[in-house]
C-alpha cells in the first residue's frame, strides 16, 4: 500500500506518467506508463487506489508489463523479447517507487486497522528477492565492520547487541524491535560528516549499516527521543 500523493511525485519523477486521480471521477485504477528506447518501447505499471486512512488515500500496485510499438500501435511483448536494458531500468524503477512509497517503509505508523496489519505483515515478514540479496551482502560486510563483534545475522533480521539491549533489524524494512517485549525502536539516521557510501546501490541497505551504529554503541546515546524509547529518557 501507498500513498496516493507519494504514488503520483515518486512516480512522476522518474519520467512515468498516471492518470490515477484517487476515488472520484472514475480514476481508481490506471497505468503507469514509461516511453524508454527512443519511443519503440512501453513500460506499463498498474496501480490503483484502495482505501482511505485517515486523510490520506492508499494505492496498490499490480503487475508490470512491456510492450512494443509497430506502426505507431502498442503491442504487449514476451518477456522474453523486452531488452535486458529496458528491463532492467523499468524494474529498477518499480522497486524504487514500490520501496520510498509503501507504507510499510514508515518507520512510524501510527494507523490502526488493515493499513496497520499490512505494516506489520510486511515491515518485518518475510524477505523478497532484493531483501535476500541484501542479507547475502551483509554477511560479506559485517567481518570488515568495527561493530562486527555485536552482530550477528538471523534469518530476515541483523541482531545487534549494544550495552543497553539487543535490537533486531529487519533486512526488508530496515525497521527495529529491542528485546525482550519487540518493542518498536524509531531511528532517523542523519548522514554523518564524512560518511562513506557503499559502491553500489541500495539505500536500503545503507539504512540497515546506519542504524546498526548507533544501537551498537547506546551506551553513548544522547538524544532524548531516543533515550525515552529506550525507558532512559529523564
Amino acid at each position: 500500500m501507498a500513498s496516493d500523493e507519494a504514488d503520483r511525485c515518486s512516480a512522476g519523477s522518474a519520467g512515468w506518467k498516471s492518470g490515477l486521480l484517487g476515488p472520484r471521477d472514475d480514476g481508481d485504477g490506471a497505468e503507469a506508463e514509461k516511453t524508454p528506447a527512443a519511443g519503440e518501447r512501453r513500460v506499463r505499471f498498474h496501480h490503483t487506489w484502495s482505501d482511505w486512512s485517515g486523510g490520506d488515500e492508499l494505492a496498490s500496485t499490480g503487475r508490470v508489463g512491456f510492450d512494443r510499438r509497430t506502426d505507431g500501435i502498442g503491442h504487449e511483448a514476451p518477456l522474453a523479447d523486452v531488452p535486458p536494458l529496458v528491463f532492467s531500468e523499468a524494474m529498477r524503477d518499480v522497486d524504487l517507487f514500490v520501496g520510498v512509497t509503501s507504507i510499510a517503509a514508515d518507520p512510524d505508523l501510527r494507523e490502526g486497522g488493515p493499513e496497520r496489519a499490512y505494516w506489520e505483515r510486511t515491515a518485518f515478514g518475510e524477505l523478497d528477492a532484493t531483501a535476500a540479496t541484501r542479507r547475502d551482502a551483509l554477511e560479506r560486510l559485517l567481518p570488515r565492520l568495527k561493530i562486527a563483534d555485536r552482530c550477528t545475522l538471523d534469518g530476515r533480521l541483523l541482531v545487534v547487541r549494544g550495552d543497553r539491549g539487543t535490537y533486531k533489524i529487519h533486512l526488508l524494512s530496515a525497521n527495529i524491535l529491542m528485546e525482550p517485549d519487540d518493542a518498536h525502536l524509531c531511528i532517523v539516521p542523519t548522514p554523518a560528516r564524512g560518511e562513506r557510501y557503499l559502491p553500489f546501490e541500495d539505500d536500503r541497505l545503507s539504512l540497515i549499516l546506519s542504524k546498526a551504529f548507533l544501537p551498537a554503541a547506546d551506551a553513548d546515546i544522547t538524544d532524548e527521543s531516543i533515550l525515552t524509547q529506550l525507558g532512559r529518557g529523564a
